[in-house]
């Protein structure tokens, strides 16, 4: 027996849980090496004889988890129940700490024991903590959404219905400002357009509160003082930016309005964007910091969205009606550019004449060039530049035809530009374009300033055609036109072949396309009785 019980206090000893066995009156026992050293450093009688119970009492008073922990061991010693337990803290100077005290009642030979066990539980406890936090974020952003979706569901209806039910792009912007600062807590709201030629940002529309004073004023794209403007760096990144607090930007009383600094607290600036074409920019304005959050720029940027697709049906009915269209010509300096880069290597002059497309929708450009030798060769080393082939030589140089990869002909193309002039002289590109409306324009002449180094805006001119203009008839063409035809008639244009004398024959004609003399002719005839067919009004059923 002895030697279990040598056994049984040795294990107690190593236990990491403070342990203390109490008599029937409460005093202590016997306790262990954690209980002896819970505060670093050795107890040294242990606490052997005195009364626990009694000395947790005399904290009843001012600590109700020492009340309750003697309560529960009174009743275990006195036989009411035979185990207690509760959770309590016990932070030190240094950290937090929580334990788990239970009190568990036995006998041995006849005589009532207790044994009081303190189990530290600050791990477990700090999780729940830390779960009980997360939690209550979670039901805190809940009810943020719920209030953000509450006040915006009446905005997306009403904006969506202003965007879609407006006459023109003016009606548009004015409705979709005014029913944004119908909305707490926008204040402010101004949607504004860039103007290519100057590089400056217009505001078209605004609406505001009536204490907020407007001037009427533009931001210029490249000026120092407008660079930090939310408007400029939303349209050059192409992306939304937010400034949650504009008391911390310096730059802020300098921005439109003057008075953004004073009256408003944070500001979202939105691209209008529908594919590559870029409308404008929204700016809102809210008279509380942190507005912008990420529960609240979605919904915005779905609204820009709505506006971006009206304004582009919009612009697209007034391309179907409207007799304007816009020339645009720009010099770039650039070697890496493909007709830069060949004329470099030719050390020529290169003159565009036209473009056309094969069957498989690659662009064959053609262009004059004013040498003769090396001319293929040449092309061959351009890396936008897939092959190229002579069409015909003349005394003074070559009709060249180069099939492009993928670039900016195929990317001008995609904003509706019509090549008008590519031609290379003393290391500058000459570049003019035809464009449907001011926004392709816009999006037409970032292309070209994205992909090159150095680009200088020549002439911007928005000008009216005849009812007929040459792009309606380009367009009926090629509708009629198969695209063997379109290619002859192109070629045959391009290469001078209707002059007299003529520069190339039909012969050469036909092996630029691959094909024989006699099939030529046919494709040639055909197209030539189409086109005239559209001149003169001819029957349009005919067929050739």
């Amino acid at each position: 027996m002895d030697s279990r019980d040598n056994l049984a206090a040795a294990a107690l000893e190593t236990l990491p849980i403070t342990v203390a066995i109490l008599d029937d009156e409460g005093e202590i026992l016997l306790t262990n090496q954690s209980w002896r050293t819970f505060e670093g450093e050795e107890i040294p009688n242990d606490h052997i004889g005195v009364n626990y119970v009694a000395t947790a009492a005399m904290d009843r008073d001012d600590d109700e988890h020492a009340e309750q922990a003697v309560n529960g061991i009174t009743a275990v010693l006195a036989g009411e129940q035979e185990t207690f337990s509760m959770e309590y803290p016990c932070h030190s100077p240094e950290e937090k700490r929580w334990f788990l005290m239970r009190a568990s009642r036995f006998t041995v030979d006849d005589e009532t024991r207790v044994s009081v066990v303190h189990l530290d539980i600050t791990e477990r406890k700090l999780a729940e903590i830390a779960a009980e936090a997360s939690a209550e974020q979670v039901r805190e952003e809940h009810r943020a959404l719920e209030h953000v979706l509450h006040r915006v569901d009446g905005l997306i209806r009403d904006v969506t219905d202003a965007a879609v039910g407006a006459g023109n792009r003016d009606d548009i912007e004015r409705r979709v400002c005014q029913r944004l600062v119908d909305t707490e807590p926008y204040v402010l709201a101004w949607i504004g357009r860039v103007d290519v030629a100057t590089q400056r940002i217009t505001p078209q529309a605004w609406a505001g509160h009536d204490d907020v004073p407007l001037e009427d004023a533009d931001l210029v794209l490249d000026a120092g003082d407008a660079q930090s403007h939310p408007a400029v760096q939303a349209l050059e990144g192409g992306d939304s930016h937010v400034i949650q607090d504009i008391a911390t930007f310096d730059d802020a009383d300098r921005w439109w309005p003057t008075c953004a600094g004073e009256r408003f607290h944070s500001v979202v600036a939105i691209p209008l964007e529908y594919g590559d074409v870029t409308y404008g920019v929204l700016v809102l304005f809210a008279d509380e910091p942190n507005v912008f959050d990420g529960r609240e720029l979605p919904v915005l940027e779905s609204l820009a969205g709505t506006v971006s697709t009206a304004l582009n049906a919009i612009e697209t009915r007034r391309m179907l009606t409207t007799e304007t269209v816009v020339e645009l010509e720009v010099a770039i300096e650039d070697s890496s550019l493909f007709v830069t880069a060949l004329a470099n290597a030719l050390e020529a002059t290169l003159t565009y004449r036209g473009i056309t497309y094969d069957e498989h929708g690659t662009p064959l450009a053609f262009f004059h060039v004013d040498r003769t030798a090396g001319v293929v060769d040449a092309a061959a080393d351009i890396d936008a530049i897939e092959r190229a082939s002579v069409v015909t030589e003349y005394e003074e140089g070559v009709l060249l035809e180069v099939a492009l990869s993928s670039g900016l002909v195929t990317a001008l193309a995609n904003h509706g530009a019509m090549i008008q002039r590519l031609d290379v002289d003393d290391r500058v590109a000459d570049l003019a374009l035809e464009l449907p409306n001011g926004q392709s324009a816009r999006s037409a002449y970032n292309t070209v300033t994205e992909r090159y180094d150095r680009v200088e805006l020549l002439s911007y001119h928005e000008t009216d055609q005849p009812t007929q203009t040459p792009r309606d008839i380009t367009a009926q063409l090629d509708e009629r036109l198969t695209d063997r035809q379109q290619m002859a008639l192109r070629k045959a244009y391009y290469a001078n072949y209707f002059e007299w004398p003529r520069d190339v024959s039909g012969e050469e004609l036909a092996d630029s396309m691959g094909v024989s003399r006699s099939t030529f002719h046919q494709h040639l005839r055909a197209a030539q009785r189409k086109l005239l067919e559209e001149l003169f009004a001819a029957d349009p059923t005919s067929e050739g």
